[in-house]
């Protein structure tokens, strides 16, 4: 796609997601072709607070760990009750659970848990990390959801875990990762568009800007660009 071939002619962008390989060839091919973003291993950080379902958090830590052994899952919390619930039932679940070693060798490598004091740490926290997937499991989970900034996608509520956004439920799932979430967003129509600037100027209008563009000319030492613009005037 990004070279061509002696039929089809090279493509000017690439988008789409894949595993290290295809991450690792569209981050190669990036300098001759355009890309939406590099993007993975997968992730998945959850905010909970005390009212939150340990079993229900554990099983979408889980449900993400199984990607890969490179996947990052974690729990942020200010409960360390639900702290201490979660733990106890990821060590049961992970005992009978199918992909056990893929699950088990992602948390002991790249899962954590962070304790917080308030919900305003959970937050600042979160906005730092910029996950790819946030899942926000809290008392009132609208009224913290207003205030991420850097995640890629937000899952408001218990019942908005990770793994139906994968498959169902109509977000996008080409996300941003390694906090990457801190300057963009999902992958949306404007990947497919590109901003066409034009100017038009008048003789009168380079007049009034004649002395300025002489000033910047010759403190940057191009004073042809000035000649260009003095050229047009009468």
């Amino acid at each position: 796609m990004a070279y061509g071939t002696e039929t089809i002619p090279p493509v000017d962008k690439i988008v789409g997601p894949g595993g290290a390989f295809v991450t690792l060839a569209k981050s190669l091919v990036s300098e001759v072709v355009s890309i939406d973003m590099v993007a993975g291993p997968t992730e998945l950080a959850i905010i909970a607070d005390a009212t939150a379902d340990a079993e229900l958090v554990a099983l979408d830590l889980i449900s993400q760990a199984e990607h890969s052994p490179d996947t990052m899952c974690c729990l942020i919390t200010n409960s360390p009750k639900l702290k201490d619930s979660v733990l106890k039932s990821l060590q049961k679940k992970i005992k009978t659970i199918k992909r056990s070693l893929i699950v088990k060798e992602s948390l002991q490598k790249n899962g954590f848990i962070a304790m917080c004091n308030t919900e305003q740490q959970m937050i600042d926290f979160v906005n730092k990390l910029a996950p790819e997937h946030l899942e926000i499991i809290t008392k009132k989970p609208q009224q913290l959801a207003k205030k991420i900034r850097s995640s890629g996608l937000v899952l408001i509520g218990k019942n908005t875990p990770s793994s139906a956004s994968d498959y169902l439920l109509g977000s996008n799932h080409i996300l941003p990762t390694n906090r990457f979430g801190r300057t963009r967003g999902s992958l949306g129509v404007l990947d497919y568009m590109k901003i066409q600037t034009q100017v038009e100027s008048s003789e009168s209008a380079l007049k009034k800007i004649s002395k300025y563009m002489k000033a910047l000319t010759e403190a940057e030492g191009l004073p042809n660009h000035y000649e260009a613009v003095k050229g047009r005037l009468s």
